[in-house]
C-alpha cells in the first residue's frame, strides 16, 4: 500500500464512506465529500478531512482543491447526473487518476468517455462472485476494470494438470493471458509459463469478457 499518495472519495454511499474510512485506516490521507451533512457528520472522525458539498454548486466544488489530491474516487454511481458532474470536476482539475463507480455499462462508457481512467463495477462484481461461489462453480470473476476486460481466477482444469501453459499454448488457445498462480496460500508470479499445473491450482487471468465467457462455457 502506498500511503504518500492523496485521495479525494466524491461520494459517501456505502461504497465509498467504507473505502475511504479503509484508506484511513491504512494511512492514507482521504477527503471525502458529500451532500448530506448526517453522513459528513457521521465519517468526519475516521478520515482525514469530511466536507459538505453539492456537486452542482460549481463555486463550492472550486473550493475543494480537487486538483491537489493523486487520485479521485468517484462514488455516486446510483445519480447519473451526479457521477457525471464529479467526474468533470476532477478531470478538469488534472487528477491523474480517477476511478469512478458504475452500475450500468451504459454508465460507465459515458464516465470513460467523459475522463475516467477506471470504472469499477462494485454491485455486479460482488452479484456476480457470490452467485458462483452458490453454485460451485469454479470459475471466478473477480475484477471488472473496463467495458471490455476484466481479470478472473479459474481453478485448474483437469485436461491442464501435469503441462505447463507453453504445452498447452493457453494464450493462443484461449485468448487469455496468465498473470499468477495461486497454489495453496502462495502467490506465483514468475517464471510461469514452465510451470506444471497441479489439480488445486487457481489461474489468475486477464483478457476480454468475451473469451473469459468462452472459458467457462467449455468447462
Amino acid at each position: 500500500m502506498n500511503t504518500n499518495i492523496s485521495v479525494i472519495v466524491l461520494g459517501a454511499g456505502l461504497f465509498g464512506s467504507s473505502l475511504a474510512k479503509k484508506l484511513f485506516e491504512l494511512g492514507v490521507e482521504v477527503m471525502v465529500v458529500d451532500n448530506d451533512y448526517d453522513v459528513i457528520s457521521e465519517i468526519s472522525n475516521e478520515v482525514t478531512a469530511a466536507v459538505q458539498c453539492n456537486f452542482f454548486d460549481e463555486k463550492a466544488v472550486n473550493e475543494l482543491g480537487i486538483g491537489n489530491f493523486d487520485v479521485a474516487i468517484v462514488g455516486v454511481g446510483s445519480d447519473l447526473e451526479a457521477s457525471i458532474l464529479a467526474t468533470l470536476a476532477a478531470k478538469d482539475r488534472n487528477v491523474p487518476r480517477i476511478i469512478a463507480k458504475a452500475t450500468t455499462h451504459t454508465q460507465a462508457r459515458i464516465l470513460e468517455k467523459l475522463g475516467a481512467t477506471q470504472v469499477i463495477f462494485p454491485e455486479i462484481d460482488m452479484g456476480e462472485r457470490l452467485a458462483r461461489s452458490l453454485s460451485g462453480n469454479n470459475f471466478m470473476e473477480y475484477l471488472h476494470f473496463s467495458d471490455e476486460y476484466t481479470i478472473m481466477e479459474v481453478q485448474a482444469a483437469n485436461s491442464w494438470i501435469g503441462k505447463d501453459l507453453a504445452e498447452l499454448d493457453f494464450a493462443n488457445k484461449y485468448n487469455l493471458t496468465v498473470v499468477a498462480f495461486r497454489r495453496n496460500s502462495e502467490t506465483i508470479l514468475s517464471n510461469i509459463a514452465r510451470l506444471k499445473i497441479q489439480s488445486d491450482d487457481h489461474l489468475v487471468l486477464i483478457g476480454k469478457y468475451e473469451d473469459a465467457e468462452k472459458l467457462e462455457n467449455t468447462r
